[in-house]
């Protein structure tokens, strides 16, 4: 690579932006990375907005030559001046958003926390305004999901709201419907579920569900768009995992996550599909993949994620819409002032520990209780669950 111009201008690539979260952050929402910055570094990257040559914008070179062979800052011989909207977001920051659009689903599946599909979707208006102010709050990446997204009567339009959007932009499909939509698809990821091989698939989702799954997989992948896959363990489909492994890794997804059901909606219908903690964690240590939405810095999951559900309901995960943060209509930052961000000193069993910081006191809703531990993190950390006075 020649060396750069440094009367050439510099500013951030199209894909990248300043996040002030916790600590100053650069954002490569294309590969879905954050790059700590400190504040020498954050001042000299607000330069980088197409009005200074290199020269004036004064990076150290080492540091702008990486930023410029990772694709993150970009030359040109003329000014071409970009706006910079940085402001300061909440705390703990809001870094990840379930927005679902639509309980529409062309699936009955035997797993869904959601229970029965409903014809309730959220506005194309509402949308539009939840998104401005997640990318206002600091906001790094939307989940688009169900419902299956792609039934939402108005996708068209949502899609469209996508295209110029500075966020990383992720569909959750079952991939029934994607063939139609793949090809003006304004999203960087579309994540696919696979429920197992065929059998264990269509236990769930039903007939002929999984080969059409899996080629819509195929289609993503082919498109160029990052494919992540997502699994949930349950009893028909233990046996397929290691052949589940082979057909995830033939497809080229960039991620697999495999988790462990929730008894909610559909799943209590059908206890014939629970695993024990020791099936789910075999299973789930096949996972690879870099996306969390977990916790962090002595804090219990879901630290920094919220969904919108398609009845305007805030919460801070899709399994506690019973106990909303609030409505939709009332501002994203109103509802999530109201979390109670919990910490692990505060889960029996948890606080003395030695695994909690890396297990985070796994999902607070398959706990038994809202203070217990997660007695899938704890079979996968090898630890016993402890009871306290």
């Amino acid at each position: 690579m020649s060396a750069p111009n440094p009367e050439h201008y510099l500013r951030l690539a199209p894909h990248v932006c300043l996040r002030l979260l916790e600590e100053p952050f650069l954002y490569d929402r294309r590969a879905d990375e954050l790059y700590e910055l400190n504040e020498e570094g954050l001042e000299a990257l607000k330069k980088c907005r197409g009005h200074l040559t290199m020269e004036q914008v004064g990076l150290e070179p080492e540091f702008a030559s990486v930023c410029l062979e990772e694709g993150l800052l970009e030359l040109s011989p003329t000014a071409w001046p970009m706006p910079l909207a940085l402001g300061p977001g909440p705390s703990p920051s809001l870094r990840y958003l379930e927005l679902q659009i639509t309980w529409r689903c062309n699936l009955a599946c035997a797993h869904c926390y959601l229970g029965p599909a409903q014809k309730v979707d959220l506005g194309v208006e509402r949308v539009a305004a939840i998104l401005r102010e997640f990318e206002a709050m600091g906001g790094l990446r939307v989940m688009l999901s169900g419902g299956e997204p792609l039934m939402h009567p108005q996708w068209k339009e949502i899609n469209a709201l996508l295209a110029a959007l500075p966020l990383r932009r992720v569909l959750l499909s079952n991939g029934l419907l994607l063939e139609g939509a793949l090809e003006s698809l304004n999203c960087d990821e579309v994540q696919i579920s696979l429920d197992g091989l065929e059998a264990g698939h269509e236990r769930l989702r039903g007939k002929g569900s999984f080969a059409r799954a899996a080629a819509a997989a195929r289609a993503v992948r082919d498109s160029g768009r990052d494919l992540s896959i997502a699994t949930m363990v349950h009893a028909h489909n233990l046996g397929e995992m290691a052949g589940l492994e082979e057909l995830v890794r033939e497809l080229g997804a960039g991620e697999w996550g495999i988790d462990a059901p929730c008894l909610s909606g559909r799943l209590g219908e059908h206890p014939e599909l629970a695993v024990t903690p020791e099936q789910a964690v075999e299973a789930m240590s096949r996972a690879y993949g870099g996306a969390f939405h977990g916790g962090g810095d002595g804090m219990a999951c879901g630290l920094h994620l919220a969904t919108v559900a398609a009845d305007g309901k805030v919460a801070q995960c899709g399994f506690y819409l019973d106990q909303p943060l609030g409505m939709a209509e009332e501002g994203l930052w109103t509802c999530w002032a109201r979390r109670k961000a919990v910490s692990l000193k505060d889960l029996n069993g948890c606080r003395d520990c030695e695994a909690a910081d890396d297990c985070g006191g796994g999902c607070r809703f398959r706990a038994p209780g809202p203070l217990e531990p997660d007695p899938v993190m704890c079979a996968a950390f090898g630890m016993e669950p402890k009871e306290e006075a």
